[in-house]
């Protein structure tokens, strides 16, 4: 069963409930609970500021194993499917919640920038991708969902902030890829990192998120 984990500050209070929300989208092969326990170092110093909700993906990859989920599937020409089920799906899961930004990783990046170009989670004012590669049938999707939007426009939503991080030495989604998605997603930030496939948990890029984070959302 799909589930949303929350991820708050230890050091809670009367505050806690007027922090802004970051929805939290996991990487292929991940789910919502090994994407927090993977980047707990980050985590930690984001909740400190962000209530954080990881959202498990909707597709089973591997029967019994809960930790091995999607938001899409890659058929063997290339292409992708199930693409629009997961903006469903997403829309669906956090119906009774308002998200002021999301964060996600890789095949979850995709999905956070055309989530947020989409215009279906209309609070969302900000983006951090890291391992995120351009998705041509997400984009589509995203366009398509647009245009039905009430006071929205694609063009709108390529104007939301967006901070987008790659790996130097990422083997799965190279720069050029991540290039793409920041082209077609706003020209957001971009970042090279040198390290590979990961979201990355060192000090000085979590300050750079926070910074980040904190122009957009906390006028800092």
């Amino acid at each position: 069963m799909a589930k949303c984990l929350s991820a708050a500050s230890s050091s809670s209070n009367d505050n806690e409930t007027f922090k802004p929300r970051i929805l939290c989208l996991h990487g292929k092969f991940q789910s919502a609970a090994v994407f927090s326990n993977k980047i707990a170092g980050a985590r930690r110093k984001i909740a400190r500021e962000y209530d954080l909700h990881f959202l498990d993906g909707p597709i089973m990859l591997e029967p019994e194993n809960e930790d091995a989920r999607a938001w899409w599937l890659r058929l063997e020409d290339g292409s992708h499917t199930l693409v629009q089920e997961a903006f469903e799906y997403v829309v669906e899961q956090t119906k009774n919640d308002k998200y002021d930004a999301i964060i996600g990783f890789s095949q979850g990046g995709t999905l956070a920038t055309a989530l947020a170009i989409s215009g279906v989670l209309p609070n969302v004012k900000a983006v951090v991708t890291a391992g995120a590669p351009h998705i041509r049938e997400a984009f589509e999707v995203a366009n398509k969902l647009a245009e039905s939007q009430p006071d929205w426009s694609f063009e709108a939503g390529k104007d939301i902030p967006k901070f987008h991080m790659a790996g130097e030495t990422d083997a799965m989604v190279s720069l050029e890829w991540t290039k793409e998605l920041v082209e077609n997603g706003g020209n957001g930030e971009f970042i090279v990192h040198e390290q590979g496939h990961l979201f990355p948990t060192r000090s000085a890029r979590v300050k750079e998120i926070l910074d980040f984070l904190g122009g957009v959302l906390l006028d800092k």
